[in-house]
């Protein structure tokens, strides 16, 4: 057996910027997941009427910070949508890729989701083959308190909708949301290809990019926490959407899906020593 080894088996693998964003990345439970599939969580499957006569309908569980559904009997997306804000869930890198897209071309969000007659929703990602229809029942607490992403200030809506499709078939379940980084996030909502870039741009090419109008989200490291700001500290291992620069002072303007009514705005230093990456698509209009 030992002759069968080769040298380079030997070898240990050399940690690289290229392999450590693979071993982080989505693996094939995402890919894999089926229409129907029950992912594991604290408590039950989403068993509402609705989703008992809907043979085709996304089941999941409702995930770490949730102990029931609630019908969510609010506008799915009004005329003027209001911004994605990020709930009780470590799915920054979903909610800062819609948060982008919005900025940028909301048409394309609103094109995903189609209402059916019996109440429910197919959400037609492009990276998919075929819609993924769910209902409108939210993971809420037990005092009915919607816990994940929402309409800012408001109900869940589109917002909590594409998320649960996300959730249910993509990610196999909400609990596994709580990884992953916003360059798949925005492959997935928009079908195309989208570049990270480790080399920070200067504030002149940010607002190139968005008078092309390109999607933009930043990533924060690890050690972030440790970087000041006038907001405060920034938060470690975060997703932004980048919304914006001012060439003359190198200022960087972006939304936190936490707090996307907030504009967060930092200087080129405080932005070179706290972000990681940037992910950066094609012009979207």
């Amino acid at each position: 057996m030992a002759a069968d080894l080769r040298t380079s088996d030997l070898r240990p693998r050399v940690r690289t910027w290229r392999r450590t964003l693979r071993a982080l990345a989505l693996t094939g439970r995402a890919r894999d997941a089926s229409v129907g599939s029950v992912a594991p969580g604290p408590t039950g499957r989403n068993t509402s009427p609705a989703s008992l006569s809907i043979p085709d309908l996304v089941e999941v569980s409702p995930g770490p910070s949730a102990t029931g559904w609630k019908l969510d009997n609010g506008p799915l997306m009004p005329t003027r949508p209001l911004r994605p804000q990020q709930g009780r869930l470590g799915d920054c890198w979903v909610i800062a890729s819609l948060l982008a897209i919005h900025e940028t071309a909301p048409g394309r969000l609103a094109a995903l989701l189609t209402e059916m007659p019996d109440g429910t929703v197919e959400v037609r990602l492009p990276a998919m083959d075929e819609p993924i229809r769910v209902d409108r029942n939210m993971p809420v607490t037990a005092h009915g308190t919607f816990q994940y992403a929402r309409r800012e200030g408001a109900n869940p809506g589109w917002v909590g909708v594409i998320e649960k499709a996300i959730a249910g078939h993509v990610a196999g379940g909400y609990g596994c949301l709580q990884r992953g980084f916003a360059r798949f996030g925005l492959e997935l909502l928009l079908g195309v290809r989208v570049r990270t870039r480790l080399r920070l741009p200067s504030a002149a090419q940010i607002v190139g990019w968005r008078e092309e109008g390109r999607a933009i989200a930043a990533s924060t490291h690890p050690l972030s926490g440790r970087v000041g700001s006038a907001h405060g500290p920034l938060p470690p291992s975060h997703v932004f959407a980048v919304v914006g620069a001012a060439p003359t002072s190198g200022h960087v303007h972006l939304r936190n899906p936490t707090r996307p009514g907030k504009m967060l705005v930092i200087d080129a230093r405080t932005f070179r020593r706290g972000f990681l990456s940037v992910d950066v698509t094609p012009p979207l209009r």
